[in-house]
């Protein structure tokens, strides 16, 4: 649990240098959201009644009629109470696993951006969004990275970047708006998180909590790993990326936004011919994407007169993007 202090503790410091410049507050940061308290009518709600010989429900039911003979029942039972036990990942462990990785997105990719402007800028439009997407229930933080590959993060817990190299691609606050979306939609939906409970690692465990990753070090190493490995090596499942743009597009339509902006800069990536970089390696082609996209854009209508804000775009990055 040291480790995870620390790291925490890491990734603090850096972001409390990110947001100084317009006193975003970081008391919060690492606090767990308040969650609702289950009804009273769950808590007190009784077990179905067992029957004398298979039991309550419609098992016992198939049991008692003969339907299903008692191995085949017990087996069946068993394979339930699994799947019941199995938890998804808490915030807490996602806050952990996600703050190590964010602090590896900045070893590799220059770290932050040196420009508060600019900080302050994806901050306010990224906290924006959060507003009105499907999570915003926990605290969110952006920062542009200082690198030149044309590039996009997020991280569980609510660690979202986005490179300098693809901020100098934009021309509108609606393709920012865009591109923050689709991060923003991987972290609501918990994209990274679905794939590494489907992973090898977790298997034969029915709970990860901060108790275990304290008792077992190892394990939550294996975890970042698992999880940076997806990240910067082979990419989430090329569906789930279909649906973070979707969503991505559909949270910037909520902000009154034009939805056109991620359209407009997946176009751009397709055309930008560098395809070396880690985006295109871990992604589906921009290409693919767009064509995947056209068809959910099209069922906005009366969008003509929404605002691409390309000046006031263009009024915040002037001078900032050298």
């Amino acid at each position: 649990m040291t480790k995870i202090r620390i790291v925490l503790f890491a990734l603090f410091t850096t972001l409390l240098w990110i947001t100084v410049a317009w006193s975003l507050d970081l008391g919060d940061l690492f606090k767990k959201p308040k969650e609702p308290a289950p009804s009273e009518q769950s808590s007190q709600q009784s077990e179905p009644a067992k029957t004398k010989k298979g039991g309550g429900g419609l098992l016992g039911i198939l049991e008692d009629t003969g339907v299903l003979d008692k191995k085949t029942s017990r087996i069946i039972r068993g394979a339930g109470e699994t799947l019941q036990a199995m938890q998804p990942i808490g915030y807490d462990e996602e806050l952990a696993l996600g703050g190590s990785l964010a602090i590896e997105v900045f070893s590799r990719f220059g770290g932050p951006y040196p420009n508060r402007r600019l900080q302050k800028y994806i901050n306010l439009v990224g906290q924006a969004l959060v507003e009105v997407s499907d999570r915003p229930d926990i605290p969110y933080h952006f920062a542009v990275l200082n690198t030149e590959q044309p590039n996009a993060f997020a991280t569980p817990g609510g660690y979202v970047f986005v490179s300098i190299g693809l901020m100098r691609m934009m021309k509108s606050e609606a393709e920012l708006a865009g591109a923050l979306g689709h991060e923003i939609a991987h972290i609501t939906h918990r994209h990274a998180l679905q794939t590494i409970e489907r992973g090898k690692t977790l298997k034969g465990l029915t709970s990860l909590t901060t108790a275990i990753l304290k008792e077992d070090p190892a394990k939550f190493n294996m975890i970042v790993d698992e999880m940076s490995n997806t990240l910067f090596a082979h990419g989430l499942d090329k569906n789930l990326e279909y649906e973070a743009d979707q969503m991505g597009m559909e949270y910037a339509y909520r902000l009154g936004y034009h939805p056109i902006g991620l359209l407009g800069l997946l176009k751009k990536l397709a055309m930008s011919g560098d395809h070396g970089s880690i985006f295109f390696s871990t992604h589906p082609s921009p290409r693919d994407r767009y064509s995947q996209l056209v068809k959910p854009y099209r069922k906005y209508k009366d969008i003509k007169q929404a605002p691409r804000l390309a000046k006031r775009y263009a009024a915040w990055t002037k001078g900032q993007l050298q």
